[in-house]
This record gives C-alpha cells, sequence and structure tokens, in this order.
C-alpha cells in the first residue's frame, strides 16, 4: 500500500528538480513508512533511495514497521547515535546499520552540499542546520495536500476507529445514571475504545454537563456530577485504529424541553443542509455558509463561534479546514468532519458532529450513531 505512497513522494523531485527530500514529521513519516516515532526519511535523487534514519534504540521497532508494510525492497533503515555504542553492544543481527553522528550532519553527508533540499519539518533547529548546507525548500503543503485525499485503505481504518467510537459512545450513554461525574464517563469511554481495539484516543474525550457544555473544548471533571434531569449532556470523541482517527460529537438531553429542541434541531438541520451541499470542486467556504444560513434562519448563527470543520486522517485536524475564509475545493477522498454549535452563555452548548467522505457523487457519512438525542 505505502509503495504507492513513496513513489508519489518521489514524483515532487521530478515536479521541483532537487536533490532530494528529508520528512522528519512523525505523522508523515508513519504515513509513508507505518513506522511511527522519531526519525527521518531521506530520500536521494542521485540513486533512487529511500533511507529512514532513526535512533538506535528505535531500530528494531523500524525495521518491523518497515517489514510489516512489505517495504524492504523500498527503505533502508538506518540507526544513528551522536555519540556511538559502548564496545560490544548488539541491536541485532551482522545487518545491524549504525551511523555515529546528529540527524543532520548524517543527512548532510549523504546529499550534495549547496543543492536543492526539499523538506518537511516541524523542527526550527533542524532546518536551520539543513539551510547551512543546502537551498532548502519547504514542502509541507505539498505533503499535507498529498495526505488529504485518502486512499482507500486508510478510509476503511478511519471508517473502523469510527465505529470503535461508536460502540464506546453506546456504553457510555448506557452509564448516564444520576451520581456519575463527567469524568467517569470520560473513563468509560477511553476504556470502552481500547477495549474494543483502539490504539489510543484521537484527542482527550471531552464530557460537558450542563453549563459546562457552553465550553467547545470543556474539561471533564470529577466533581461536575449529573445531578437531575432534563440536563444537556456533550459528548465529543474520536479513537485512533491502526493510526488513523476518528471524530464525533453527539448531544444527549433525556426529557427535553422546547426551548432546548429547538436549539437542537436548528443545529441538526445545519450539519445535514451543509452534509448535502459537499461535492467535488464545491469550496470548504460554501459548505461553512450552508450550515450558517440554517442557523442564521433561526436566530442562533451570533452563537456559532468556531469552524464548521476539519479534514481528519492520521492527525485529528488536518487539511482542510472547512471556515469562512477558506476556498479550498474539496476533493474525492476527503474525509472531512461537520459540526456546527450553538453556545448561549449561562444556558447551554449543543454540538452535533458528523464524519464524511468526500465522494464523487456527494458525501457519504463515515459515523452512523443515532444523531438526534433528546
Amino acid at each position: 500500500m505505502r509503495h504507492h505512497l513513496l513513489r508519489k513522494l518521489r514524483n515532487i523531485i521530478e515536479e521541483k528538480k532537487g536533490c532530494g527530500i528529508v520528512v522528519s514529521t512523525e505523522a508523515s513519516l508513519f504515513y509513508f513508512t507505518g513506522f511511527r516515532g522519531p526519525g527521518y526519511l531521506v530520500y536521494r535523487a542521485d540513486n533512487d533511495s529511500f533511507t529512514l534514519l532513526v535512533p538506535a534504540l528505535e531500530y528494531l521497532r523500524a525495521r518491523k514497521a518497515i517489514a510489516e508494510e512489505a517495504l524492504e525492497s523500498y527503505v533502508d533503515v538506518v540507526a544513528f547515535t551522536p555519540y556511538g555504542l559502548p564496545n560490544g553492544l548488539v541491536l541485532d543481527s551482522a545487518e545491524f546499520k549504525l551511523m555515529t553522528g546528529k540527524a543532520s550532519e548524517i543527512i548532510s553527508s549523504m546529499l550534495p552540499r549547496g543543492c536543492r533540499l526539499l523538506l518537511e519539518t516541524d523542527s526550527i533547529t533542524l532546518l536551520k542546520k539543513l539551510e547551512k548546507a543546502f537551498a532548502v525548500e519547504d514542502i509541507s503543503d505539498n505533503i499535507e495536500d498529498m495526505r488529504a485525499i485518502k486512499e482507500p485503505w486508510e478510509v476503511e481504518r478511519i471508517e473502523a476507529a469510527a465505529e470503535i467510537a461508536e460502540a464506546a459512545l453506546n456504553a457510555a450513554i448506557s452509564s448516564l445514571d444520576f451520581g456519575v461525574s463527567e469524568a467517569e464517563i470520560a473513563a468509560i469511554i477511553e476504556y470502552e475504545m481500547r477495549r474494543r481495539g483502539a490504539l489510543d484516543h484521537a484527542f482527550p474525550t471531552i464530557v460537558a454537563f450542563g453549563e459546562n457544555t457552553v465550553y467547545p473544548h470543556a474539561e471533564p471533571s470529577s466533581r461536575r456530577i449529573l445531578d437531575y434531569k432534563p440536563q444537556p449532556v456533550l459528548i465529543d470523541l474520536g479513537a485512533v485504529y491502526k493510526g488513523y482517527c476518528s471524530d464525533m460529537t453527539r448531544t444527549i438531553m433525556e426529557g427535553a424541553d422546547t426551548e432546548f429542541r429547538a436549539v437542537a434541531e436548528a443545529v441538526h438541520e445545519a450539519v445535514y443542509t451543509a452534509v448535502d451541499v459537499i461535492r467535488p470542486g464545491v469550496t470548504a467556504h460554501e459548505v461553512y455558509e450552508a450550515a450558517r444560513r440554517v442557523l442564521a434562519s433561526k436566530g442562533f448563527d451570533k452563537y456559532f463561534i468556531h469552524s464548521l470543520g476539519h479534514g481528519v486522517g492520521i492527525e485529528v485536524h488536518e487539511k482542510p479546514r472547512i471556515s469562512y475564509k477558506d476556498n479550498t475545493e474539496l476533493q474525492e477522498g476527503m474525509v472531512i468532519t461537520i459540526e456546527p454549535g450553538v453556545y448561549i452563555p449561562g444556558r447551554y452548548g449543543v454540538r452535533i458532529e458528523e464524519l464524511v467522505l468526500v465522494t464523487r457523487s456527494g458525501a457519504r457519512l463515515l459515523t452512523k450513531f443515532p444523531s438526534i438525542l433528546w
């Protein structure tokens, strides 16, 4: 699967006439190699080779990841250490490859000095050091654009992550009894996701009761108790499955009054109006405006205080951003969230979030959990 991604990365060299590429962010290393951890993926144009340079203590794990992805014939794994290893220390068989020096020094020794180096990094230190030896061009945007268009196998993993999160949410809702705290519900969700195969949560689970729901990034508290009904409960959760994230929000209020229903139904309408607009060629801004118009028609747009959504993949926040000022055109294969919210100070907040795949013919929901819970 990933050898196809490596070919796409190599194509950037041809477009930009570079001598090499260095990728060093953890998310992009995982994207191209299946290895998640510190390291540097180095491509040399002169001999058409990929090297995964990792700290010595990560060598065996990196080799295992490369083997699991069937990339041994594409990527050479090399360990490095700034100071060498003690005499007699063996990390592997005779195949063990070790280079001594700092990563920036080793990378510089692998490529012709002064040439055009294409770099993706979040390390200012690495950037400054490589700029001393090469004409460096940032290709972060190119790689982010590449990652925004999901391969079918990536979509399968995101959808599996969503299924895990939905099962955890179902267990959490069953535990919403008098006396339970926000923190307890969050803990149930985290446990259920792990138990069902999640590697981790995609982000710290948000559970908010009552007035705490007015904060989009509310933090669960062990002191905030479900002590009366009807009381709004907002839960925002996501799982990580085989390296890919999901993201979903539901707002629950058993026995909701007329006022809450009016707000919740407006948010619900805004979600699915926006989903109906989604198709290749439509801009992120147009999708955002579709949702805001619904809320404006109900008099709630002044309480909608964040963007409408974002891309989801290896990271829970990726390109594109679905906001009022983003004119990115949606493309087939993008996975995005649609999550309008209404937050009325001193009262409550309501947010519904769906995970959506952009297809040739429109949108396909990757989240299946019921959205009306009041």
